[in-house]
Formats: structure tokens, sequence, C-alpha cells
């Protein structure tokens, strides 16, 4: 190739790399000015509700970012989201305490060791009732094992997606509420009562028996 090859194929790589950032710069620019927006601005929109949120939940002292607005932040969303979610859309677990037996088959066949039970044993219920169930999302890899290994259809996978947070340790979702909790270790505590007073009672009916067969054996 000779000289002046040369030079011309190094101003036409410059041409090239210049019209194609600018192509790009114009593309960006048209976009963010000029069409409609489809970017949602989290957190300004209730992804989950589908409304514009009247805050926004930023930690105390953080600014709104600059660019919102320009991004479509002031835009009416229409949604929800949720609605447009496949039926095999697997978001954060679902949780139906009456349908728990405290297994633990969830807990074992989970990879991760992300699920925390514990139940005690009430008058009335199959298995145990739980007191404790929670599952650390932040971890979660959501591979559905759970769900299928529950056998009572305890588990299940909702269409709620919106979760993040500032803080890890609200990943840490807890499904019995406190209230549930006391009303649960209360029925507990009268049951085992009950079951001793029932143990005590035939026990002593054993050890009259006994008596009166000794007594027949003396006669």
């Amino acid at each position: 190739m000779s000289a002046a090859s040369k030079v011309g194929q190094y101003f036409l790589n410059i041409y090239e790399s210049v019209t194609t950032i600018l192509m790009g710069m114009w593309i960006t620019f048209k976009t963010a000015l000029f069409e409609g927006k489809i970017t949602i601005q989290y957190p300004s929109f209730d992804v989950t509700e589908g409304r514009r949120t009247d805050e926004v939940l930023f930690p105390e002292g953080f600014k709104d970012p600059p660019f919102e607005p320009l991004m479509g932040a002031n835009q009416d969303y229409r949604g929800p989201l949720k609605k447009s979610l496949s039926d095999r859309y697997r978001g954060f677990l679902g949780y139906v305490e009456p349908n728990c037996t405290v297994c633990n088959e969830c807990i074992r066949i989970c990879p991760i060791d992300v699920i925390h039970v514990e139940g005690v044993k009430i008058e009335g219920r199959k298995g145990k009732a739980p007191i404790i169930f929670s599952v650390d999302f932040g971890k979660c890899i959501y591979c559905g094992l759970c769900v299928e290994a529950c056998k009572f259809d305890a588990l299940h996978f909702t269409r709620e997606f919106e979760g993040a947070s500032f803080d890890w340790r609200d990943m840490i979702r807890e499904f019995v509420s406190e209230e549930h909790r006391e009303e649960v270790l209360r029925l507990a505590a009268e049951y085992r009562l009950k079951r001793e007073a029932a143990k005590a009672e035939k026990k002593r009916a054993s050890g009259a028996g006994e008596i009166a067969w000794e007594i027949k054996e003396a006669k």
C-alpha cells in the first residue's frame, strides 16, 4: 500500500469514528427529549400497584436523581406491571400458614438454606403449627424446589417483584406475625398441659387397677 493510500485510510478511520459517535449521541439525545418515555423511574412509581408515588422513598439526606424528570419520571404510568407478567413468573414466595405442617421438606431441599421454620404441636392440627417461617430473599435464587417439595401447597410463587431496599435486613421476610405466634404458643401450652393431665390420669387409673387386682388376688 502506497503512502498516499495509508494517509487516506487514516483520515477515513477518523471520519468513521467521529460520525459513529455523533450518530449514537444524536439517537440518545433525540430519544431523551423528543420521543415517548417507556422507562419507569424507580422508586418514583409504585410498580406493584401501578400509580405515581407522592414521596420518593430515599434514605434521609439523599437527593432525588437530577435527570429523573428528563427521563420520564413525571409521566402518567399505565400499570400495574404485574398484569403483563407470565403465568409462570416466579416472584416472591407466598405462604399459606393453615396448610403448613412444619414437615421441613422445604428446608431440606433448599440448596442455599434460606428458609427457617419452627413449629409447635397444638390440638386439632395435623403436624405442627408454625411459629416462625422466614425466607431470606436476598439470597434466594427462586429455583422453585421448595414449592415443588411442599406436599400441602403451603408455598407458592406470587406475582410480587418489587422488593428493593437500602437495608439487607429488609430482605428477610417473616410470614408469621407476632400476634399469631403468641396465640399459637398459648394453644401449644394448653395442649401440653392437657396431655400431661391425661397422662397423669391414665397413670392413676393404671395404678388403681393394679391395686384392685392385688386386693382381689389377696382374697
